[in-house]
């Protein structure tokens, strides 16, 4: 894992052919009609000029925002496309991020593409042909979207063997949130977390009258992957390295989540994210690992906890050599079988523009492009969180300060969906007492080898 400011760095089978066809005809995907004398986008078929006033599509967008802020971003940039572009409906599919690759890989298989979508890790739709190279896009005269517009790091996470797959947006990082009027209640500060060995201090003292210190949702197998996952960076390890070389810190980062099981509530073991969330919110636990979202998540639950409640980078683990915080991106890109690639593109960079995307930012945080105003951020953030708009500004501090202190690339993992059912499975099991640390490891070991096998 590389230091966040050094790395800046056809074949369609005639079945899927018929597949794709066939699901066209059924409806599946957006058509895009072109009236005569006219190229797909409505301009002069002869001169190859575009009037995008008279484009004509459907276009089907995933939508995995699932915050109320997040779904009325979505419906107002609904709405503007709509008036810029009277012939261009937007149909968004509502998929949250933990079903969303599972209901992708089905319509990718079945040739069903829709048009756009969200993203954040692209690596297991790029495994499944799904998305579109965007580089060609990148590369053309007049472009409103440049390699250079976008913060060290952004880019690359959305990128496969130099091929671009996403438009970066947004910044995104896991962190600690630590409830500070409780910390504080329990007599530390959140400079007093260096270590995990203090994070266990902490979650000790601050459980008590029926408040915990720590909250890890195992319910759901992309967040029983995510928190640990986050840990581990800290430790100078990824989740997915089962090699004899990271034993010790696998095998230690598992002990750690031990050591804090007596500091949460019994119902975490049942808990997605929405779950955590909310009984964070209601200062039933004291620190979860979350990230730039936070706001979004935790503000129509109860505005004050943003008040009292700061980021930092999970700290240090043992055999790590300093705290770290695991950076990526939330972007935007295309389909492989779009049918309205050259529209989509267009709504791909209205989405990016500064309008939107301050929008975005003002909801979840940090913006991946450079040049969009953080005035402006803030000014939205105003009329978005007004309850907790002061929280929300020192939130958004602690994300910029450590992002460029803590921050690294966000390694890519193929695979990384199985593996995450099979580390849920396992740590269930060790956090209930039914299996050692070491069995624990092993099992996690296997599972996650035999992931990796599958894709050599």
């Amino acid at each position: 894992m590389k230091s966040w400011k050094r790395r800046t760095g056809l074949f369609v089978s005639i079945l899927l052919t018929i597949a794709m066809l066939m699901a066209g005809c059924a409806g599946g995907k957006g058509n895009s009609e072109k009236a005569e004398g006219t190229n797909e986008t409505g301009g002069n078929a002869e001169t190859g000029e575009t009037d995008w006033t008279k484009a004509k599509a459907d276009i089907r967008f995933v939508y995995p925002g699932t915050s109320e802020a997040e779904k009325e971003l979505a419906e107002q940039f609904k709405s503007a496309m709509k008036e810029k572009y009277p012939n261009v409906n937007i149909e968004y599919m509502y998929l949250s991020w933990s079903d969303m690759e599972k209901k992708l890989a089905v319509m990718i298989n079945s040739g069903d593409y829709p048009d756009i979508a969200m993203t954040q890790d692209v690596t297991n739709l790029v495994q499944l042909g799904g998305l579109e190279d965007l580089t060609p896009y990148f590369e053309r005269d007049g472009v409103q979207l440049k390699r250079e517009d976008f913060l060290p790091g952004t880019l690359e996470y959305a990128q496969i063997d130099g091929k671009t797959y996403a438009i970066p947006n947004l910044a995104n990082s896991f962190t600690l949130i630590v409830n500070e009027q409780m910390l504080g209640e329990a007599g530390m500060k959140p400079e007093d977390l260096k270590t995990w060995a203090d994070v266990e201090k902490a979650a000790e003292l601050m459980t008590k009258d029926g408040k915990y210190g720590f909250g890890y949702p195992l319910g759901v197998a992309r967040f029983a992957f995510r928190v640990p996952f986050t840990a581990a960076y800290s430790n100078d390890l990824l989740l997915s390295d089962t090699s004899e070389a990271s034993k010790s810190k696998y095998m230690e980062t598992l002990e750690h989540f031990k050591k804090l099981e007596p500091y949460q509530p019994k119902a975490h073991v049942t808990w997605g994210y929405p779950e955590m969330f909310r009984a964070y919110s209601n200062g039933e636990v004291g620190m979860i690992a979350a990230g730039t979202y936070f706001t979004a998540n935790v503000y129509s639950i109860n505005p004050d906890i943003v008040e009292v409640s700061r980021a930092i980078a999970y700290p240090k683990g043992p055999s790590g050599t300093s705290a770290k915080a695991p950076v990526s991106n939330v972007g935007i890109a295309m389909f492989k079988g779009s049918e309205n690639k050259e529209i989509a593109w267009k709504l791909m960079e209205e989405w990016s523009s500064q309008e939107f995307n301050s929008t975005a930012a003002s909801v979840v945080n940090v913006t991946a492009i450079k040049s969009t105003s953080l005035d402006e951020i803030v000014k939205k953030a105003e009329k978005i969180y007004p309850k907790a708009i002061e929280g929300h500004k020192r939130i958004l501090k602690d994300f910029n300060e450590l992002l460029d202190v803590s921050g690294v690339p966000m390694d890519t993992i193929v695979g990384q969906s199985e593996m995450e059912v099979i580390v849920q499975e396992q740590l269930a099991k060790y956090l209930s007492g039914k299996s050692t640390t070491e069995e624990a490891y092993e099992a996690i070991k296997e599972g996650i080898d035999g992931v990796k096998k599958k894709f050599e």
